[in-house]
């Protein structure tokens, strides 16, 4: 599906949040453009419904409660009114169904159709074949008519948090308040007057604040959220039975333990791999192994992605992420927090698009203690700081020295 798109996507949904235009993607495949029809994959579908241009929950089975709706296709030189149905067959469950009526003639097999929302009606741009800058160029007055764009506005809360980080930025460098890497992020809270809790409240009058080294590389990722797999319905039921089944004793500390991360790019050393199932809206933990010759693949545990959507949405409805240069005098660190990324509303059709990408991965931290039992420090999903923006809806970035 998604992943047989023959251009990248996240540079694509970059593009597009740049532009501040909401945006879903499908993947027309040989056997789709043939029979006309595709899936509706869980990520399509969150979009459609949080853009109130389709509810397939709501929808009967049947052909004769096909939705149509009116159309707009860009692709290469050519704009072509058209139609998009939505539908769920009688057969398979009712398996969320979608096509745009032509499609065919304007698409090959691979590429990479934007479905962006709109008050008047569904335009869909062939990414893979259009110049995007010279379209949003050309067809300016027209685009901007009929698509949305996200406008957000400072609230007084976030006006205020921004000017005592301003202040805490002429401090100057700071020394650490606590060693580690969590000193970064205890210091800044400290001098805002929030104290340590473990709630997983946000940190400021509604405000999430995460805080970061500048010149991190990839390896040091932020934790974005944690989140518990369905263990009632997973083959694999607790921390322990991971920790039994997929875990490695550790000679140095003497005990079973399981600290790795995990991507859908590829299999980690410990063989286990992230699997999403965009028809089924899954993220599966999976583990790969070989009989002999034969491949096995072993599904341990998943998450739903509708759970991953509303654990960022209560998680970070509005976040400051702030950034530090640091410095050590004396062998003790110091930070001068310098920039802030402000980020609000969740896309929830970014989250699978990151997750298969491997921009954001997930991290196992299990070990097991003295008595036997096994105690977990989260299930954390972590990404990157420069792929954080493609997540939300709004970014905005601001420089504390100004």
């Amino acid at each position: 599906m998604l992943s047989q798109s023959n251009i990248s996507i996240p540079e694509t949904l970059m593009f597009f949040k740049n532009k501040g235009v909401k945006v879903a993607f499908i993947v027309p495949t040989h056997t789709g453009l043939n029979k006309s029809i595709m899936d509706a994959t869980s990520g399509l579908r969150l979009f459609l419904k949080s853009n109130k241009i389709h509810d397939f929950d709501s929808q009967p089975q049947g052909t004769e409660y096909k939705k149509l709706l009116p159309t707009l296709l860009f692709s290469k030189e050519d704009v072509v009114e058209t139609t998009t149905s939505f539908y769920r067959p009688e057969t398979k469950a009712g398996d969320p169904r979608v096509w745009i009526y032509d499609l065919k003639k304007y698409s090959s097999a691979g590429d990479l159709i934007a479905l962006v929302s709109s008050e008047t009606k569904l335009v869909a741009i062939n990414c893979s074949n259009c110049d995007l800058d010279s379209l949003f160029n050309n067809y300016s007055n027209e685009l901007n008519r009929i698509l949305s764009h996200k406008i957000a506005i400072l609230s007084p809360v976030a006006a205020v948090l921004l000017e005592k980080l301003r202040v805490i930025n002429r401090m100057g460098y700071v020394s650490t308040l606590r060693s580690g890497d969590t000193g970064v992020g205890y210091t800044l809270e400290t001098l805002l007057g929030i104290f340590a809790n473990s709630s997983k409240a946000p940190d400021y009058e509604g405000i999430e604040i995460k805080s970061g080294r500048i010149g991190r590389n990839r390896a040091s990722q932020t934790t974005v959220f944690s989140q518990v797999p369905l263990w009632a319905e997973s083959n694999l039921k607790s921390s322990y039975e991971v920790l039994e089944k997929r875990g490695r004793y550790n000679v140095v500390k003497e005990r079973n333990q399981l600290f790795h991360e995990i991507s859908c790019k590829s299999p980690n050393s410990y063989s286990m791999q992230l699997e999403l199932d965009e028809v089924e809206g899954r993220l599966h933990q999976v583990y790969l192994s070989e009989d002999g010759s034969t491949p096995i693949k072993e599904y341990d545990v998943f998450w739903m992605i509708e759970t991953l959507i509303s654990r960022i949405e209560q998680k970070h409805a509005e976040t400051m992420w702030v950034y530090a240069a640091t410095r050590r005098v004396g062998g003790v660190e110091e930070f001068r927090y310098t920039t802030v990324k402000h980020t609000m509303g969740v896309d929830p059709s970014a989250v699978a698009i990151l997750l298969e990408s491997g921009y954001m991965t997930v991290h196992y931290l299990i070990k097991q203690l003295p008595s036997g039992a096994a105690k977990d420090q989260g299930y954390l999903f972590k990404m990157a700081p420069k792929y954080i923006p493609m997540l939300f809806e709004y970014v905005k970035n601001y420089d504390l020295s100004k």
